[in-house]
């Protein structure tokens, strides 16, 4: 039997934690130049060398192997005629996927990879068949939950990014049949089955 309670406060907590995380992880202000020289070549809301807009910057060098999360500059089109379903596999969980540390920023590109095992087509592979005039297919991957939010924090509330007001999928599940994602008209984390037409944006780090 489907709790209606449990599932509301879990989501209503999991919203709490990631609006904590966006905070942490927002938009700094630019740090002064360390012995003359500037630390950052890209601040937020910059255009990235992939074309698209950078939403994270790795001020406290926190994140090892990358400095900058970059949202590409459009959504990513369907790889398949069905739409952007999550996956393929609409009934099984996919390992790695779910929980706390499959919300975290700087875990889309596992989450993906992960993905990319078990889901002939749907939202992980559309983010992975992305490109740009600078960039190729590989380079791009689904966004984490926490990553999400903090596109939606960074850029599309400051009106940057060419966001409608429209639910992105996350490559993070949220059950066996159902996945995360976030509603870019109010913020809203939501909970959707697997099969679900929403839209992807996929993102790359560097």
């Amino acid at each position: 039997m489907f709790d209606y309670l449990s599932h509301c406060l879990k989501r209503t907590l999991i919203t709490g934690l990631l609006a904590c995380i966006s905070h942490l992880a927002c938009a700094a202000p630019d740090l002064p130049p360390l012995n003359g020289v500037n630390q950052f070549t890209f601040k937020i809301g910059d255009r990235g060398p992939g074309g698209g807009f950078i939403f994270f910057v790795d001020y406290n060098n926190q994140y090892p192997g990358f400095t900058y999360l970059e949202a590409a500059p459009t959504d990513a089109p369907p790889t398949d005629t069905s739409g952007d379903g999550w996956c393929d596999d609409t009934t099984n969980s996919i390992p790695g996927t779910k929980g706390w540390d499959a919300n975290a920023v700087g875990r889309g590109r596992a989450n993906t990879n992960a993905m990319l095992l078990v889901c002939g087509s749907g939202a992980a592979r559309d983010a992975d068949n992305y490109t740009t005039p600078s960039t190729a297919a590989g380079d791009w991957f689904l966004p984490s939950e926490g990553e999400v939010m903090l596109m939606y924090t960074n850029l599309r509330q400051a009106g940057v990014g060419d966001f409608g007001d429209l639910l992105y999928w996350s490559s993070t599940e949220s059950g066996e049949s159902s996945a995360w994602c976030h509603s870019f008209s109010d913020g809203l984390l939501q909970s959707f089955f697997k099969s679900t037409t929403l839209k992807v944006r996929a993102v790359r780090a560097f």
